[in-house]
Order: C-alpha cells, then structure tokens, then sequence
C-alpha cells in the first residue's frame, strides 16, 4: 500500500469496483440509515483498507466476511481506518458495513430540502431528502472512495414510506411494498463512474410522462421530476433537453452513456445544477419555467443551465479528470458546450454575445494581482470547493472557444472526439485533451494552451498604426495595484495570441490572422482608417487603439454585436485600470447606443453607464440622468416605431428584439434615469390585473418591477413581499426577492435585510445580501447587519456561498466603509473561498481608486 504525499488523498493499493449500496430515509428524526457492500480489488497485500467517511456511525464492519479488529476515525482528513485480523492478499474482496447519519440542512452531502404544499397554510411543510455530492460529500452519505478516479459501478435501492417518489442515477427496476408502510424501490447498475455522481431524491414530487429521445442505442426516456402543482413549468426544459441529447450525440459521435435521463427540480439546492449521471439536480429556478412570462435572458438561462449539465454526462461522467485540480476542465468545457448547444437550439438568441457578459465577469477577476492559473495544485476539499469560480467556468469556456476558432470548429470537433472515446469510463489529465487535439490538428496546442491555462492574467494587445499597417505589442493587463492586496509589479508575461485583424486601407477592407508571440508589424498595405485585430471579438485579450483608431472603432458599420460588446467592455476595464477617463468612456457609449439595437450589447451599455454613475458619486446623479436619458432616447425611438406604430403582421423575431430592448431602456430610465414618465408608467404596468391599451411582455414586467423596487413607497415594498411569497413561477419569485433591497428607505431595506436569516431560502439568502452589499446608499448599513450576524450566517448559509455573498464589497467607492471592510473581513472565519475573498478585496480597492480619480 503507498501513501500519499497528500494527506488528503487514499493510499493506493485498493481500489472499488462495485457498491451496493441501501439507504433508508426517516423525515420525521432527519436521519438516514443504511448498508454498503463494495466489491475491491486488492493490488498489494495490506493489514488495513483507508477510505473515506465523514459524520457516519459504522457498525459491524466486515472484510471478506469477517468482523474488522478496529475501526479508527480521522476527522480532519475525513478517512476511516479499517484495521483487519488478518492480512488481505491480492485478488478480490468485500468490504460491508451498516452506517447511520444526519439528513443536514447545509445543502450538501444527504440533505434535507422542503418546501410549502398548501400557500394558504405555512405550517404545510413537505420534506425531500436529495444529494449534493460534488466535490467530495458522497463521504458524508456513505462510506466510500471518494476520490474521482476510483470510478465504480453503484446499485442503488432505497427504503422509504409507500407514498413517497424516489429516484436514483439508474432506470428503476423494481419497487416492492414491504407491508410495513414502506416500499423498496431497487434501481439499475450504473455504467463505472466517480462517487461525486452518485444520487438520489427522495420525496413526495411527481415525474412528467417520459419523452422518448430517439437516441443512437435506441429511446432515451427523459423525464422532469417536480413538486406536485408545477407540471406547467416543465415543457420547455423537456423541450430543451431532448435537443441536447441529440446535439451532443452527434457532436461527440457517442451514444448517451446511461439508460434515462431524469431533470430534478429542487427547492433548496446549493448550486445552479449538478450533473449527477441520469439525475441531473436543479434549482427550481434555472429548470422550471413559463416561456409566456419569462424574458429572454431567464429562457436562455434555463435552456444554458440543462445544456451545461447534460454536456457533462459525456464530459466529466464518462470521461472524468484524475483529480481536483482538472475540474476546470469539466466545467470549462461545459460551460463553451452549454452555449454551442444553445446557439443551435435558438440561433436568435444571439448566444455568444450574451457569453460576453459571463466573459466580463472572468476579465474582472482576472485583471487582479490576486488572480489564480485556471489549473492549480489542489491539496484539500477546501481547495476543490474554490475552483467553482468565474475562472474556471467563464475564463475556462473562453479560452476553449478561442482554441477551437483557431483551430477550426470540424477540427476541434474531431479531437474532442477522439479524446472521449479513447478515454471512454476512465480518467485523465488536461495534457490528454491537449494530445488529442494535437494530432487531429497538428497544431502546438499543448505548449500554446499552457500559457493561457498554468498561470493567470490575460494579455493587453496593443495598436499602433505605421505607413504600412500596425504594430502590435502585448504586455499584460492590470488593473492598479491595490493599497491592501497584489502589490507590486506584475510580470511582463507573454501569450500566443489567435489575432484576427479587419482594416480598412485606402476603402478597402481587407482581413487577416495570424499568431501574436511578440512585438509584430502587421503590413497592410497602407496606414489603416480603421482596424479591429479582436474581430468577431473571439480573443481573450483587451485591446488599446490610439484616439483616431479609438473613434473610428466605435463607429464602425463592419462591427457585429460581439466586437461592440467588446469595445465598450474594455474601454470599462480601461477606466478601471486608470488608462481612459471617463468622458472618453462616455463617448463611446453615446456613440454606440445611437444606433444599438441588440439586447446584449445594450446589457453592457447599462452596465457601463450605472458603473459611471456609480464612480461619480451621489453629488453627480442629476448629470449621470440626463446622460441616460439621452444615450436611451434614439433606441427608445426605435423601439417605439417597431412596437407601438409597426404593423401587426411585424416579424416577430424583431418584435421580440424590440421588447427586449424597451425593457433594458425602461430599467435604465426608472432608476438611474430618475425619468418620472416612466417611473408612472411602470407603476401602471406593475399594478396592472387586467387588459391595458398595450401588451405587456415578460421584460418589461421584469423592467416594472425592477423600477417599482427601487422607488417603493412602504405599500409597495410590502406588496412585493406578497408577489414573492406567492410567485406562480421561480422566475417571479427571484424578480420580487431581488427587488426588496433596491429601496432607498433605510427601514423597507432593515426588513429585507432581516428577511435574509428567517424566510428566504439559504439558496437564495448569500446573493440577496451580495446585492444589499451593493448597494448605491445604503451599503453601509448592509454590511453593519452582515458583521453583526456573521457567525449566524456561517452557521446557517452553505459554506460555498460565504465567498459569493461577499462579491457585493466590488462595488464599494467609498474608503471608509472600505477600511471598514477589510478590517471586518480579516476576522471573519472563512471555511473555503479566502482566494476568491482576497479578490473582491482587490477589486473593491480597484473601485475606490477609480472612483477617487473620477471626482478628482
């Protein structure tokens, strides 16, 4: 047996290869019993077998039939010795076993959710008992080898109360009533996989009719698992899943690696969505949804959500990363899967430009001196639970997205290919994947993508016009260094760089590519009017233009969605770091919503113009609303000639775009804005019951609400506690709940602070504090209640949410409440996430100092 140099990793030596595993859930004590039997295989004689087991009673352990002489804990490393009577040779063997534990309400490991199955009466409480094993949980459900590359085959049978749903990874074989009030319910073996994949829902929830997937090994039945009384919130995600199953099938050419495919909707669950093989875990809000009343953005997100996780059952089930430090890769591609199945789902959902906004938020954290490699060594469960982060997902996803433009997508297609299926059920390192795109391509792609993947930063390209074209340089981009955190210079780091340029020289345009390793002069014939060297903006890299080069950009007829999104996100980025101020900023946004017309470039927009209102302070917010009032007016216009003077036979792919844009407009306008007009006219449309002269779609309810909350008067901050408390769909209910402290009423925004530790979900809970964090007044207040109760919401929110909640301190501009900030959180006891917590501390100090230089 060989021990680890880890002490967080099992010794080597055994090793499972089938669990049979029996759990009996009791609602009423919160507790769990149950047997394990794992077949092993013993490759080195041993006295003792090491696996893993956390908060679980063991009784009457046996290995090869035979009792064990000791059984010794490790709490720290959350392993369990089982010390044997005699020495086990190589070969074959058993280890069984009874445990018992606690159903927790921490949202992970074996847990406990609820949820309310009568709205008039709120003593009605219904129990689920659900799973969340990823990253390293399963520990805490059942004694195991919960490492990922001890894969096995599992066969699940649970015991629960006749009239409860239950439901596991495999198809259901069989379900036995037991004359005792109980009913075994037996499941299929799965195929061999990690124990971060193993689930199971108990509860009283019902299943839609299975929807046939015409799969390649024949019918997928996919089905939506749900609490009783939401079956009208459950076609779209069929709807979506069933053209995922096809599209990945074909883009892998693998058939779906298990035999059914179950969509569980969760009422409290810690993360968006877990892709358990063949029972898939959600929030109930990024799987349930009415596409009559939900904006684009939440469908998309909903249709993003079921994608991602069902990319998974190909890419980290059947093929999955050796350990923690390559979950990057699971995630990451994913996460650039999620939205090239989304693209071929709803081509009008313009996905790759709604990427722009998650890819905003990777720059962000990446332009930090406390910045992390998207892959790094990952020791303890702690370190894995950090990985789940902008990163690794957005940064992650983007980099995959601008390997496989560089390389070709039919290109990348068949390398990715070829890797899953020489990997087929077992694990890998990322040089793996990088090997099998090297030879499909025979591109360098393993020493190009580890400049990008082994350490962090991302490069600034910068453009120089010459007599014969540009030159371009690259040197890495960084905000200013932080007061408290990332001092110091930053190294002057190199990257292989996929440039595509668009110019125009003497009126003509004329394209190129190339690979940026240095210093270059790009020839093209001629001094450029005008040049793009990030077109269709794929790159993950800023760029820096001179004026002339800078203005011309943002006029640019040639310019898609993407390229615009991206102008004016890093012109942002640009006044963050102190390299453009923020009349410069201003004018390329005005220059650019004059004749914007796409939703997501007009998300950016908003962004921009509240991130400027932001760091001009209180003292400029009747300028700031002039400025958005006319940067809004030649789009409102527009809207208005689409939807209220076009024909009624409109196309309705325009019309949709119209409304999206009115209701981006209408939430600038009503907040921000400080415009009365639309202030009373969402006021209408927020309180409106029945028909009004015009139609009201899902955004610009979403809009209403969002200005209604903002400005509620007590009346209707209580009337938007009553929407959330009965939301008719998840959606609803997270528009109400987020809406609650927006007001500038320090007693309405005490009550929704309040509400945060009794009646809002721990789900939701961190992110409404993030928001109240962030607040434009009243930041100071939130973080007085957040101090104060600090040790009950450690006590009461999941541990992996801590670090999210505290994002909220990125928006701070004032160096007081900052200092203050930063004092507090050096105290705070943090169980996971101080990494990410030491970049918001960056990013707030980045903030502060950018405010300060706006207001001179």
């Amino acid at each position: 047996m060989t021990v680890s140099t880890n002490p967080y990793r099992l010794p080597t030596g055994v090793r499972p290869t089938h669990y049979s595993l029996e759990l009996r859930p009791d609602f009423e004590e919160s507790t769990f019993t149950g047997t394990v039997s794992i077949d092993i295989v013993v490759d080195e004689p041993t006295d003792r077998i090491v696996l893993n087991s956390l908060d679980l009673k063991l009784d009457d352990v046996r290995v090869a039939g035979e009792l064990v002489a000791s059984v010794d804990f490790d709490v720290e490393a959350e392993r369990v010795t089982l010390g044997l009577a005699e020495r086990l040779q190589t070969g074959s063997s058993r280890i069984e076993m009874f445990f018992a534990g606690v159903l927790n309400d921490r949202l992970v490991g074996f847990y406990r959710s609820t949820f309310a199955s009568d709205p008039e009466d709120p003593s009605a409480i219904e129990s689920i008992a659900v799973t969340q094993f990823e990253s390293t949980h399963a520990r805490s459900a059942f004694p195991c080898f919960d490492e990922p590359a001890l894969k096995a085959r599992f066969e699940v049978s649970l015991i629960v109360d006749s009239d409860l749903f239950a439901v596991s990874n495999g198809a259901q074989i069989s379900r036995v009533d037991l004359g005792d009030g109980t009913a075994r319910v037996e499941f299929a073996e799965t195929m061999v996989m990690s124990t971060y994949l193993v689930a199971f829902v108990v509860g009283r929830l019902t299943a839609t009719e299975p929807r046939m997937v015409a799969g390649a090994n024949g019918p997928i039945p996919l089905r939506v698992i749900h609490r009783p009384g939401s079956e009208h919130l459950c076609d779209f995600a069929l709807e979506v899943a069933e053209a995922a199953l096809l599209y990945f099938e074909d883009y892998y050419g693998i058939a779906y690696p298990g035999d059914k495919v179950d969509l569980v909707a969760v009422p409290d669950f810690a993360f968006g969505a877990m892709e358990n093989l063949g029972c898939v875990t959600f929030r109930e809000v990024l799987l349930l949804i009415d596409p009559a009343a939900a904006t684009q953005p939440e469908l998309q997100r909903v249709a993003d959500v079921i994608n991602h996780e069902l990319a998974h059952m190909w890419f980290g089930d059947l093929v999955t990363m050796d350990w923690w430090n390559g979950i990057w890769l699971n995630e990451a591609f994913a996460t650039f899967m999620e939205n090239m199945a989304s693209d071929a789902f709803r081509p009008d959902w313009d996905v790759w430009t709604n990427f722009g906004l998650a890819r905003a938020a990777a720059f962000d954290t990446d332009s930090l001196a406390s910045t992390r490699p998207i892959e790094y060594e990952v020791i303890s469960p702690a370190d894995s639970e950090g990985m789940f982060d902008v990163l690794t997902y957005e940064k992650g996803a983007s980099v995959v997205r601008m390997l496989e433009q560089y390389l070709g997508a039919e290109t990348f297609r068949r390398g990715i290919a070829s890797y899953l299926s020489t990997h087929a059920y077992g694990t890998t390192e990322t040089t793996d994947l990088w090997d099998s795109l090297e030879e499909v391509s025979g591109e360098p792609v393993r020493s190009m993508m580890d400049l990008w993947i082994l350490r962090g930063g991302y490069p600034l390209v910068t453009v120089e016009p010459t007599s014969n074209g540009v030159m371009l340089a690259q040197e890495r981009f960084s905000y200013a260094s932080s007061p408290v955190i990332g001092g110091g210079a930053v190294p002057d780091d190199r990257w292989s760089i996929p440039i595509r340029i668009r110019a125009e020289v003497g009126g003509q345009i004329r394209t190129d590519r190339m690979l940026l390793t240095d210093t270059a002069e790009v020839e093209l014939g001629g001094r450029p009017s005008r040049v793009q060297v990030n077109a269709e903006g794929i790159g993950f890299f800023r760029s820096s233009y001179d004026n002339d080069l800078l203005q011309a950009l943002a006029t640019d007829p040639d310019a898609g969605p993407l390229e615009r999104f991206v102008l004016i996100d890093d012109a942002s980025a640009a006044l963050s770091a102190g390299r453009l101020d923020h009349v410069a900023v201003w004018g390329i946004v005005d220059v650019v919503a004059r004749s914007e017309r796409d939703p997501a470039v007009w998300r950016r927009l908003g962004a921009a113009m509240r991130e400027l209102g932001r760091l001009s302070g209180p003292d400029e917010d009747g300028r700031i609303a002039e400025r958005v009032n006319a940067a809004t007016e030649h789009a409102l216009e527009w809207v208005k000639s689409i939807l209220m003077e076009g024909d009624a036979d409109a196309d309705p792919l325009l019309t949709s775009t119209a409304q999206e844009v009115r209701g981006l407009i209408v939430g600038l306008r009503g907040t921000i804005g400080s415009n009365d007009h639309v202030r009373e006219h969402t006021r209408i449309v927020f309180g409106a019951s029945g028909d009004l002269p015009m139609p009201i779609d899902a955004s610009l309810r979403a809009a209403a609400t969002e200005v209604v909350g903002y400005t509620a008067t007590p009346a209707e901050h209580e009337e938007l506690q009553r929407r959330w408390r009965q939301a008719s769909t998840p959606q609803e209910e997270l528009r109400y709940l987020t809406a609650l402290v927006d007001t500038d009423s320090p007693e309405l925004f005490s009550d929704a602070l309040d509400m945060a530790l009794s009646e809002v979900r721990t789900q939701n809970a961190p992110y409404l504090l993030q928001r109240a964090i962030a607040h434009r007044s009243l930041a100071p207040q939130a973080w007085s209640f957040v101090a104060e109760n600090w040790e009950s919401i450690t006590q009461r929110f999941p541990s992996n949410s801590l670090a999210r909640m505290l994002a909220g301190i990125r928006s701070t501009t004032d160096r007081e409440l900052a200092t203050r900030m930063a004092d507090d959180i050096a105290a705070f006891a943090l169980p996971s996430g101080r990494q990410q917590v030491d970049q918001h501390l960056e990013r707030m100090w980045v903030t502060v100092a950018a405010a300060e230089r706006l207001r001179g």
